[in-house]
């Protein structure tokens, strides 16, 4: 289980240099969206705040009128069965003190949020290759369903119509660039949907 003191992170966040610096409540739980925590904040929820279930998987805790983070923290701690599973990640430390004497890990907010930006820019350039990889086509798939359309490639396949491909007697054959809108508008899609 991951524990945010979610103030003192963004305390920590806006004393560093580059994108992390002016981050508001909304946008660190925009960037942990995909991961599953609980942010601890002092006092009740402000109106520019997040709501409890805008994120489905974190869990946003306000410690109530008159209590600290800390101490909400602190009881968290105590009132688990798997302390030893916790980790808190605060730069405050008392804290650090008070969850590591129950049995709980630390984690310092810096290194908590070069991991989380370190996760984000590998996730995000997967998406990218997965996202290239998938429109890329090769030749030879552009070239079938080129000649399924009714397309010919110039000087393809000898001027004879390749016998793999379903070809009506009345559909029209083209070469690149040469079609016009009559000649789109004469392509019959109902043999090709069923």
């Amino acid at each position: 289980m991951l524990i945010v003191d979610a103030y003192n992170l963004l305390h920590a966040a806006a004393s560093r240099p580059g994108k992390v610096t002016g981050l508001s409540l909304r946008q660190l739980c925009n960037v942990c969206a995909s991961m599953k925590l609980t942010l601890v904040m002092d006092g009740v929820r402000k109106p520019s705040e997040p709501y409890p279930d805008d994120y489905d998987t974190l869990h946003l805790q306000w410690a109530g009128r008159g209590r600290s983070a800390d101490d909400t923290i602190v009881l968290l701690c105590e009132s688990s069965t798997g302390r030893r599973d916790i980790c808190v990640v605060t730069d405050d430390r008392q804290l650090r003190a008070r969850v590591m004497a129950l049995g709980a890990k630390t984690l310092h907010c810096g290194v908590f949020l070069r991991q989380v930006y370190t996760y984000r820019r590998e996730q995000r350039e997967r998406q990218e290759r997965t996202a290239k990889q998938a429109s890329v086509t090769s030749a030879g798939e552009t070239e079938f369903w080129m000649r399924v359309f009714g397309f010919s490639m110039p000087a393809e396949n000898n001027g004879k119509q390749d016998p793999s491909i379903p070809r009506d007697s009345h559909q029209p054959k083209f070469e690149l660039g040469q079609m016009t809108e009559a000649d789109i508008d004469a392509i019959d899609m109902s043999a090709y949907l069923d």
